[in-house]
């Protein structure tokens, strides 16, 4: 009789064990590294897959809802000091929906929306100052530019290439 462990495909051997992964965490304006341990996969209905700092696994990284064995709902990720980093929603496996990172002092640094694994709609890079419009992923529509609070440059996109800029103040 042959072993269960052998007729195993090695794909599926592999999910069956914990999975390591990255978090790419802001701290003091460098990103930094933090490896993150995941429980096992599961094939159930429904439920939520955490993964906890490999410095510390008293500390939740990553919670994230699954379906049937994919990632399907809301998706968190956490500073080492348990504040929020990211806030998205996925749809079978890749983001669809709300995505909002926060910035080391709690406050929104990027919020936008994706459809199909594909930014589309607005999007804000708070701290660079800019707002933007995709679609299925490209640059498409206008994008400003802002020094504080004043907006400074727009430019139009269309399919990803630019199709004019447009320095503020000039005529």
């Amino acid at each position: 009789m042959k072993s269960l462990f052998v007729a195993v495909p090695l794909l599926l051997h592999t999910a069956l064990f914990a999975q390591p992964d990255t978090l790419w965490v802001p701290t003091n304006g460098v990103v930094v590294p933090h490896p993150v341990v995941y429980e096992p996969v599961r094939m159930d209905a429904q439920y939520k897959r955490i993964g906890k700092f490999a410095s510390d696994t008293g500390k939740v990284a990553v919670s994230m809802d699954y379906k049937r064995g994919h990632a399907s709902g809301v998706y968190r990720a956490y500073y080492p000091d348990g504040r929020p980093l990211v806030f998205a929603v996925y749809g079978w496996d890749r983001p669809h929906g709300d995505w909002t990172e926060y910035d080391e002092l709690g406050e929104i640094a990027l919020k936008g929306q994706y459809r199909s694994g594909l930014r589309d709609g607005t999007w804000s890079f708070r701290k660079e100052g800019v707002i933007g419009q995709y679609r299925k992923g490209a640059k498409h529509g206008k994008w400003k530019y802002y020094e504080g609070d004043i907006p400074v440059r727009t430019e139009k996109y269309k399919k990803d290439k630019l199709t004019r800029t447009r320095i503020l103040g000039e005529r």
